[in-house]
């Protein structure tokens, strides 16, 4: 059966092709099956809701006996603990106590006898069997009493003569609070069968009792109970038992047959079942069905024959009516549909007449209208277009239908398959096409070029059967379009090239009417002068106004100049200053023509761009001037590399020659003590003074680089300056000079080191270049939270050339030939690079009648008082075993002469090696090793001799006093680092030191 999409929203399935005998025999079938499926669900659903309320009877009933055993069970218990309680057995008195059932009635009905077993099961008496070992289940039960100190009910047992089946019931017997004995009751198992028998059994039906083992003790049935008891249950019945305490199934029975059988617990491990036969019950619920099913059988078969013979009295007619026609008699018709059938079909031939008629009057117009108009046509009869109809137009136009295939046909330059072309697709897609541009290319004539549409043709079902298409020659007009183009695209081009023009090379064109004072402009022009404005015209003085102001009167007066020599050609270069605030400058070329009578007519002319140009221009001026200021300074630098050189010899020689001639004269003085003194003194001055300068040199170094770590704390400064000048004067630097001081307790946070080294310089430079006699001052003070150091002399000034590098390296001023303020030009570059290091700026003023040095510095506020330490005692000499190495033999004999002249035994060695070698064999108290040995350098002997065990101190001595060669010298194992030449007295201290 196939799906279809309703009027509505959902799919529905189709109707089948059937007689309506059929569909009448269906329609019967359909009506009286729900009413079949209703009467068999109902049945169904009473045979279940009797099976269920079977259940709950049978459930009931199981319920109700079991707590009648259990009740019985009960009453048996207790009994027994009452007999427990007797005075003659609380007493121990078990003869007694037996005596006591000699000749009595049971104290139970049902009760077949009584007995009292010891804790192991040992019988003490037994009324029923006398002298009888007991059943082997009693013993275990008699040990279970003891154990557990409360009552027990046996299992289904066997007499003790074997005789017969029966249970017990056994309680303890507590003699001052111990189990002392069993005592028991011998429960003959008729009395649960005439118990069970008494309770009713259901009709067709059994009771049943069971023990812990699912044994049965009892049985009522109708089949009798003797043959079951002792039997046990089914394993399909264990299996509900041990699974569930309670329930209801269908199993086998005893003896054979199904049943229905609902159990319960009964308390002790004992259970009941009641159960019903099974097939009784079930041969009713299958009569029931039979019958349901056998009436509604018979109701179809009825309704089927209805439908059958009033099918044959409906569709007769219609047969007839079908073959014979609408006019010719039927006979006498019983259903008014029918009737109704027949008066349309008249009525529907009628009309089918009057539409033939009309049909083929329009099918007439319509192939008059095809073979005259002058529109191309064509018609395909069939989706695949394998049969087309041309009328005379197309065969005009294209040629006839079977030569088509000769024919290409080109859309926007692209040839279209067969199945791409507009008759095609609309036959073979159902969709129409409209306004579709082609040209048809033929091997013998011409292009075409025309205008095609097509639409589809439908079958009744909505499917494509054709299609008819139209075409419309629009040759003449593509032509008249293609010259309209052409003239267009080379105006556009023309338009382009100088749109092109102005945009790549920033050119603009204008014309100017001098009668009317109107301008007219390009949009590049505009765009030059920064005229945002759509307007191509406007009066010159609009032009006039863009141009910058300084430019605007040259501009004015080259015009009148041009006007007032009746001049034709000028050059204009001016700034524009546009409103984006970017300045051009442009350049204008302007053609003035005149009246024959001299009167200035128009102009026109172009501007151009060039601020590239003149920016290229100034670029190239600047370059030429840092050219020339970086050569300048380059030789500015070479000389003062030179004279830094020729400083450097000559403050070098000036020492050195001092230092030779001393020693000249120690080698030649002989006995004269006062020579020798005044020699030693040359050297010991001179050779401080290579090691200042040293020191300057890399001080310099180090702060240019910025490896210098201030030390900064609170420092009074003016306590620092007088201290320094109170040096110079005690050095006599300062006795030729008129040295003033005006200065204020002032702190600043500083390094007093670096901060005294910058006084120092300042000061010692003032010195140098005052001449002798005249006054220096140094005022100290705060101004606006800063501290303002001023250094002030009556020299010659700095000329106003050297002034603004005064601070810069190797910069000195002019000095005499005998260079008594001498120096190397780093002393005011150090100042700078230490004053800033400390946040504050240095500057100098001069004049002819000398110069002025201003340090600033961040004042801070004087911290509180503290107590000074006490100044450090000097370390007493201390004599100790020294050991030397050194590879320079003038240098290891001076140092030694020195060691041994303050007392210390001294050991030498010149090379690594050897050095090692005498380490670890004297073991000195301190060792002074060169850092650049020979064989081992002095790292690798400090580090060797601590890997080798040496504790002794170790002094490294060395060229270098950078901070990392300090470092290095402390990580290979030295404990201080000297720089060449040695100071004696640091040495000194560090001999002293523990």
């Amino acid at each position: 059966m196939k799906l279809m999409r309703a009027s509505g929203s959902g799919w529905w399935p189709a109707w089948p092709r059937a007689s309506l005998r059929t569909y009448l025999v269906a329609m019967i079938l359909l009506g009286t099956l729900p009413s079949v499926l209703l009467m068999s669900w109902q049945v169904f659903s009473d045979i279940k809701a009797k099976q269920r309320e079977l259940d709950a009877q049978l459930q009931r009933s199981a319920e109700s006996l079991a707590r009648g055993i259990e009740r019985e069970l009960t009453a048996n218990v207790e009994a027994l603990s009452i007999l427990a309680g007797d005075d003659a057995l609380q007493r121990d008195d078990v003869p007694a106590f037996a005596a006591s059932f000699a000749d009595q009635p049971p104290v139970r009905a049902g009760w077949g006898g009584v007995f009292l077993l010891r804790p192991d099961g040992q019988p003490l008496f037994d009324t029923v069997h006398p002298g009888a070992p007991p059943p082997p289940g009693l013993k275990l039960l008699a040990q279970a009493v003891h154990a557990s100190g409360r009552p027990v009910v046996s299992d289904l047992l066997d007499g003790p003569a074997g005789d017969r089946f029966g249970t017990a019931v056994l309680v303890p017997v507590r003699i001052d609070g111990q189990v002392r004995y069993a005592l028991g009751a011998w429960l003959d198992a008729g009395m649960w069968q005439r118990l069970l028998e008494g309770a009713g059994q259901p009709s067709e039906g059994f009771l049943s009792l069971y023990d812990r083992q699912r044994r049965l003790i009892a049985r009522a049935a109708e089949n009798g109970p003797a043959a079951a008891v002792g039997q046990s249950l089914p394993p399909e019945a264990v299996r509900w038992v041990d699974g569930s305490a309670a329930g209801v199934k269908r199993g086998e029975r005893l003896g054979g047959g199904s049943t229905f059988v609902a159990w319960q617990n009964a308390g002790y491990g004992w259970g009941v079942g009641v159960g019903v036969e099974a097939e009784p019950l079930e041969a009713r619920a299958r009569r029931a069905v039979l019958a349901t099913l056998a009436t509604a059988t018979a109701c179809l078969m009825l309704g089927v024959a209805l439908a059958l013979w009033v099918a044959r009295r409906v569709t007769q007619p219609l047969r007839q009516l079908a073959t014979a026609g609408p006019r010719q008699p039927l006979g006498a018709i019983v259903v008014n549909e029918i009737t109704v059938l027949r008066d349309a079909l008249v009525a529907a031939e009628a009309q089918e007449a009057v539409a033939r008629t009309r049909l083929q009057s329009k099918a007439d117009e319509f192939e008059t209208l095809f073979h005259s108009i002058p529109v191309g046509l064509m018609v395909a009869h069939d989706p695949q277009c394998r049969s087309v109809l041309h009328n005379a137009a197309m065969d005009t136009l294209a040629g006839p239908a079977n030569a088509a295939g000769q024919v290409r046909v080109l859309h926007r330059g692209r040839l279209l398959e067969p199945a791409e072309q507009p008759l095609h697709r609309a036959a073979a897609s159902g969709q129409a096409v409209r306004g579709l541009e082609l040209e048809l290319q033929f091997p013998d004539r011409p292009p075409r070029h025309v205008i095609a549409h097509a639409a589809p043709l439908l079958d009744a079902a909505g499917r494509p059967r054709g299609a008819i298409g139209a075409l419309v020659d629009i040759s003449e007009r593509k032509l008249a379009e293609a010259r309209l183009t052409h003239a267009d695209r080379r105006l556009r081009e023309s338009q382009h090239l100088v749109d092109l023009a102005q945009e790549a090379g920033h050119v603009g064109f204008f014309h100017y009417h001098v009668g009317t004072d109107t301008a007219s402009w390009t949009s590049g022009h505009a765009k030059l002068f920064g005229l945002r404005s759509k307007r191509v015209e406007g009066p010159l003085a609009e032009w006039i106004e863009r141009i910058h102001p300084e430019d605007r009167p040259g501009v004015r007066q080259a015009l009148a100049r041009l006007l007032r020599q009746r001049a034709e050609r000028l050059t204009l270069e001016f700034r524009v200053a546009p409103r984006d605030g970017h300045t051009r400058w442009l350049s204008s070329r302007v053609l003035m023509s005149y009246a024959e009578d001299g009167r200035p007519l128009q102009a026109i002319g172009i501007t151009v761009d060039m601020t590239e140009q003149k920016a290229a221009e100034q670029e190239r001026a600047a370059l030429v001037e840092r050219e020339q200021a970086a050569r300048r300074e380059a030789e500015a630098a070479s000389r003062a590399k030179d004279e830094f050189l020729a400083m450097l010899g000559h403050e070098l020689r000036n020492p050195l020659s001092a230092i030779s001639s001393a020693v000249e004269v120690l080698n030649r003085g002989g006995a004269n003590e006062a020579l020798a003194a005044n020699a030693r003194n040359i050297i010991g001055r001179q050779t401080r003074h290579l090691a200042r300068l040293m020191e300057d040199l890399l001080d310099v170094a180090r702060v240019i680089s910025g490896k210098v770590v201030l030390s900064r704390q609170p420092l009074e400064l003016s306590a620092l300056v007088q201290r320094l000048v109170g040096t110079l004067q005690l050095t006599g630097q300062t006795q030729q000079h008129d040295v003033q001081l005006a200065l204020h307790e002032v702190w600043v946070d500083a390094d007093a080191t670096r901060i005294e080294q910058v006084v120092n310089n300042l000061l010692t430079n003032a010195l140098k270049y005052t001449p002798e006699g005249r006054r220096i001052e140094l005022r100290l003070s705060r101004e606006d939270g800063q501290v303002l150091l001023e250094v002030r002399d009556q020299g010659l000034g700095i000329p106003p050339a050297l002034l603004p590098r005064v601070f810069d390296l190797f910069v000195q001023g002019e000095r005499t030939l005998d260079r008594r303020a001498g120096g190397l030009g780093i002393g005011l570059t150090l100042v700078r690079r230490l004053v800033e290091m400390h946040g504050g700026t240095v500057g100098v003023r001069s004049s002819s009648e000398g110069s002025t040095f201003s340090v600033r510095l961040p004042a801070i506020e004087p911290p509180a008082l503290t107590l000074q330490p006490a100044r450090e005692q000097r370390l007493a000499a201390r004599q100790r075993h020294v050991l030397l190495v050194e590879d320079n033999a003038d240098a290891m004999s001076a140092l030694r002469s020195l060691l041994e002249l303050d007392g210390h035994t001294v050991s030498t060695a010149t090379d690594g090696v050897a050095g090692l070698a005498e380490l670890l064999r004297l073991r000195p108290e301190v060792a002074v090793i060169d850092i650049g040995l020979p064989g081992l350098t002095g790292y690798e002997v400090a580090k060797r001799s601590r890997a080798g065990g040496h504790a002794g101190r170790l002094i490294a001595l060395s060229g270098y006093g950078q901070g990392r060669d300090v470092q290095q010298a402390l990580r290979a194992g030295f404990d201080a680092h000297l720089v060449k030449p040695v100071d004696p007295e640091a040495l000194r201290k560090l001999l002293a030191e523990p």
